[in-house]
């Protein structure tokens, strides 16, 4: 594929990465003279359902237009396979640079759930937040991406009864194979502040069935209890986001940015979250 150009366009120059429905290609469009990244599907055996997530990918990206959150710039076909054209963006997966100073976690969650709300207001959830879906750039910018199993709201596609989401991150009612909303995107960004702040996700075990079990039935040990230096109402936050019942959470993303853009928020130990 290295060298090769797509609909007389974007000439591939290097790969970046693979997925479960693809690979991601760093390429140059010719037309407009910049670097992109390209996102063609890979695994023929998808079929027509395959295609058919992917082509809805790039919809639902092209819906949101936020700092951050990739660009959809494009969307083809080349030899029967779909493609998308996307904003490339230089730096680390949040995996690759996980935060440690408590001035950077909370940069990360606001750009985070400022991400979310624009998704969430577009009736868009992701469904699959976790560090290796936001790259962070050179310059501090989070950016999320792959929304490869991002639904509307309102949508009732369905990927064959299997269960969608990496279950570390995963909330319980997504896990038990329920309707979710934007609450459960939240219980997602839960989990990646506990991980921020104690080092460890808070349901962990070789076997996900098992991993799924605890998200549904097990309670969190709090953050605190791993590591007192977390900041009180951080502690409460990272609580209330990882309650089991949706009802029990933040009620929105707008809800959760407004308590971190709060400058007292750090220091609450007991900070109303709506």
């Amino acid at each position: 594929m290295i060298g090769k150009t797509l609909n007389e366009r974007y000439k591939i120059t290097a790969e970046l990465g693979q997925g479960g429905m693809g690979t991601v290609y760093r390429a140059h469009d010719e037309t407009l003279h910049r670097d992109v990244a390209v996102k063609l599907m890979s695994n023929t055996k998808l079929g027509t359902e395959g295609r058919t997530r992917l082509m809805g990918e790039a919809q639902t990206i092209a819906q949101l237009k936020h700092a951050n959150i990739v660009t959809v710039f494009d969307v083809g076909e080349v030899d029967s396979l779909p493609y998308i054209v996307m904003e490339l963006v230089e730096g680390k997966t949040l995996r690759d640079a996980m935060p440690t100073e408590w001035e950077d976690i909370i940069s990360i969650a606001v750009q985070v759930t400022a991400a979310l709300q624009h998704a969430h207001e577009h009736e868009v959830i992701h469904r699959d937040l976790k560090p290796e879906n936001i790259v962070i750039e050179p310059d501090g910018a989070a950016k999320l991406m792959d929304f490869g199993i991002a639904h509307s709201i309102s949508s009732r596609i369905t990927t064959d009864g299997m269960v969608i989401g990496t279950v570390y991150y995963m909330s319980p009612e997504q896990a038990m194979g329920r309707s979710v909303d934007a609450r459960s995107d939240l219980y997602s960004l839960g989990v990646m502040l506990y991980e921020f702040s104690t080092g460890e996700v808070p349901f962990e075990d070789f076997d996900p069935i098992a991993v799924i079990s605890q998200h549904i039935n097990a309670p969190i040990v709090p953050p605190r209890a791993k590591n007192s230096d977390i900041p009180a109402g951080l502690d409460v936050l990272i609580t209330r986001l990882l309650e089991k019942e949706p009802d029990d959470r933040p009620s929105s993303a707008q809800a959760v940015l407004k308590v971190l853009n709060d400058p007292k928020f750090l220091d609450t130990g007991a900070y109303p979250v709506a």
